[in-house]
C-alpha cells in the first residue's frame, strides 16, 4: 500500500509533539499544526523564515537549531514561549554523504500542563505534610496530657523522673505492672520524647499471636519461605521499626523458641528471617512490657535467664489504680471530659460521684476506668 503526501501531512498534523525540520542555514522547511499551538502563530509565516526570528521577535527564547548549526551534536534544551508555555526541544542533525549538515529535525514537547500538574501536587503534598505536622502535634500534646496525668501524684513521681532520665538515651526499658495501669502509653511517652521521634513506634502484643505466626510477623520471612507465602517475600515488625521503637507487649509471653532470636536481636541488632540466609542489620530500641513475673518464669525454666537481664537494664513497676488514689482522682476528670468533648456531650461529673468512683479497687485498672467513664457520660 502507498501512501501520498497528504496522508503523512495528517499523520504529523496529528502529533501532540511539534515536529519541524530546518535546512543547514536555519530556516523551517516543514513544521506541523503542533507549531501554531505552541507559539501562537500560524506556521506559513514562519515557513522559509530562520527559527533565530522566533525568538528575536519575542515569540520565544533561543531555540536547539541554532545550537546544532554550531556544534553539529544533538542538542537538548528547555523553551520558554510569549504564551506561557514551557518546552522541551530535542534538535537531531542530518548529515549529506559529505559529512555536512543537510537536514536539522527538531522534536518539541510541551510540559506545561505537566508542570503545572508537579505544582499541584507539590503543593497538595506541602498541605498533607502540614495537617500531618498539625494531627501529630495534637497527637503529642494529647499524649503528653494525658501521659502527664498518668503520672502524676507523688506514688508515680519518681517514675516520670525516670522516665524524662532516660527518654533521650536508647538504654532498653522493661515496664512491669498489671494489665491496664498504662505501660502502653508510658512507653508511646518514652518513644516521643526520645530522638527517635520522627520515626516508627511498632507495637506487637506477644499474647495475641500464636508462637507459628509470631516469629514470621516479628522477623518477616523470605521469598517462598513456606507454603502460602509471598513469592516477594514479606518485612517484619523488626525490620518496619528501623529507626524507630519497638515495643514488645507481654513479652513473657515469647515461646522459648524464639527466645535464642530475641537475644541476638538485643545484643547483636541483628536477625535472619523465617526461610532466610542472610542476617539484616537494624537500628531499634527496644521496650518491653509484661503483667507477669518473668523472674519466676525464669526460675521455672520457661524464660531465659540471659534474656531476662537483657530486657531488664531499666526496669519500671507501674503500680495499680487502687494504690494511686491522688492519680486516680485526676484520671476520672480527664476521661470524663475528654469523652463528652469527642461526642459533643454538654455533662460535669460531681465531686460525689469522682468520690464514690474513686472508692473503687479497679482490678482492670485505667482500662476499666475508661469504660466506666463512656457509660457515665452516655
Amino acid at each position: 500500500m502507498k501512501f501520498g503526501e497528504e496522508f503523512y501531512r495528517k499523520v504529523m498534523d496529528a502529533s501532540h509533539d511539534e515536529i519541524c525540520v530546518a535546512d543547514n542555514n536555519g530556516n523551517l522547511i516543514y513544521c506541523n499544526k503542533a507549531f501554531e499551538k505552541n507559539y501562537g502563530i500560524k506556521k506559513e509565516e514562519m515557513l522559509g523564515k530562520n527559527v533565530k526570528l522566533l525568538s528575536e521577535n519575542g515569540y520565544s527564547t533561543v531555540g536547539a537549531i541554532p545550537q546544532v548549526l554550531i556544534t553539529k551534536k544533538t542538542s537538548s534544551m528547555e523553551q520558554f514561549t510569549n504564551t506561557g508555555k514551557k518546552l522541551v526541544l530535542t534538535a537531531t542533525p542530518i548529515f549529506d554523504d559529505n559529512g555536512e549538515i543537510e537536514f536539522i529535525v527538531e522534536n518539541t514537547r510541551d510540559i506545561t500542563e505537566l508542570n503545572q500538574i508537579k505544582n499541584k501536587l507539590s503543593d497538595t503534598q506541602n498541605e498533607v505534610n502540614k495537617y500531618k505536622n498539625e494531627i501529630e502535634n495534637i497527637y503529642r500534646t494529647t499524649l503528653k496530657i494525658e501521659t502527664d496525668i498518668i503520672l502524676t501524684g507523688s506514688v508515680m513521681r519518681p517514675i516520670l523522673n525516670t522516665i524524662n532520665q532516660i527518654s533521650k538515651t536508647n538504654v532498653i526499658v522493661l515496664l512491669l505492672g498489671e494489665s491496664g495501669t498504662g505501660k502502653t502509653s508510658l512507653a508511646r511517652y518514652i518513644h516521643k520524647n526520645s530522638r527517635r521521634n520522627n520515626n516508627p513506634f511498632i507495637t506487637i502484643n506477644c499474647a495475641t499471636i500464636s508462637a507459628e505466626l509470631l516469629e514470621s510477623e516479628l522477623f518477616g520471612y523470605a521469598p517462598g519461605a513456606f507454603t502460602g507465602a509471598s513469592t516477594k517475600g514479606k518485612a517484619g515488625l523488626v525490620e518496619l521499626a528501623h529507626g524507630g521503637t519497638l515495643f514488645l507487649d507481654e513479652i513473657g509471653e515469647i515461646p522459648p523458641s524464639l527466645q535464642a532470636k530475641f537475644l541476638q536481636l538485643i545484643q547483636e541488632k541483628t536477625f535472619t528471617p523465617v526461610g532466610g540466609i542472610k542476617e539484616k542489620k537494624v537500628d531499634i530500641r527496644i521496650i518491653s512490657a509484661t503483667n507477669c513475673d518473668l523472674l519466676k518464669k525464669v526460675e521455672e525454666k520457661t524464660f531465659r535467664e540471659d534474656l531476662y537481664y537483657r530486657l531488664n537494664v531499666i526496669q519500671l513497676k507501674i503500680p495499680p489504680l487502687r494504690d494511686r488514689k491522688e492519680n486516680l482522682i485526676e484520671l476520672i476528670k480527664y476521661y470524663f471530659n475528654k469523652y463528652c468533648f469527642e461526642f459533643n456531650i454538654n455533662k460535669i461529673i460531681t465531686k460525689d460521684a469522682i468520690k464514690l468512683i474513686s472508692h473503687y479497687h479497679f482490678p482492670g485498672n485505667i482500662r476499666e476506668l475508661q469504660n466506666i467513664i463512656q457509660k457515665l457520660r452516655s
